[in-house]
């Protein structure tokens, strides 16, 4: 008798076991937050423009011509790394190489005379950000933070046409009032499609806005960057 309550005994101290790990496995594959560590090469597409006021602390200098630009389209290129710190939340950092800029396009009514221009801002990146990840095989992705930025290089390309119908162009990669340091707010929202257990593929809309100036304390203007694109990165999972 008493081996027979043994026997049972054991018996139900197994299978409580069991169920409860059969119980653990099964919540855990419940969780549909993304709780991997993942490297990501991106590309960037996004339409650039700019806020553009006068300084009124300097000159006061008028916009002139400059308040008929328009936005321009730039790519950017990125590796990061996304780090979970809890169970919904992830740090998401690494280096970029990133632009912003603006376009002009004159065309005189009254002969065949023309300009227009291309300007670049580019900069080398580290954006910071808070990420998280809702789904298994398509997970829904968000970001925010914030993205500092040293100033790289300055490229304006020029092209003109004269009344006589001469052409003619230049580069301008000489700028000596920009800022060394800006620092930008950044948001992301898109989809990570898991091919398998490593890799991935994340299409995320993004913008970005630019918070302080682009040039010097003491220059002419005001001018701080806005982008909307695309970002679309091969993803890694350690």
């Amino acid at each position: 008798m008493r081996h027979l309550l043994f026997i049972c005994c054991l018996f139900l101290i197994s299978y409580s076991t069991n169920a409860q790990l059969i119980s653990s496995d099964q919540n855990k594959s419940k969780s549909t937050f993304n709780d991997q560590t993942f490297i990501y090469l991106g590309v960037d597409v996004l339409n650039s423009f700019r806020d553009l006021n006068p300084n009124i602390d300097h000159l006061n200098t008028p916009l002139g011509e400059r308040a008929n630009e328009i936005p321009r389209w730039l790519t950017g290129y990125s590796v990061r790394v996304t780090v979970p710190i809890m169970k919904m939340l992830k740090v998401n950092t690494g280096l970029s190489f990133q632009q912003n800029g603006e376009s002009y396009n004159w065309l005189s009514n009254e002969t065949d005379s023309s300009f227009s221009y291309q300007t670049s801002f580019r900069y080398i990146a580290m954006p910071v950000q808070i990420s998280g990840e809702f789904g298994k095989k398509i997970g829904l992705y968000g970001a925010c933070g914030l993205t500092p930025a040293i100033f790289s290089s300055f490229l304006q390309k020029q092209q003109w046409r004269n009344a006589l119908g001469s052409e003619d162009s230049q580069d301008i990669s000489i700028q000596d009032d920009c800022n060394s340091f800006i620092i930008s707010f950044q948001a992301d929202l898109g989809l990570h499609y898991h091919i398998n257990e490593q890799f991935g593929i994340q299409l995320t809309a993004r913008y970005r806005k630019q918070l302080n100036n682009t040039y010097r304390e003491f220059e002419n203007y005001i001018h701080k960057a806005h982008a909307l694109g695309f970002n679309c990165s091969l993803s890694y999972q350690f």
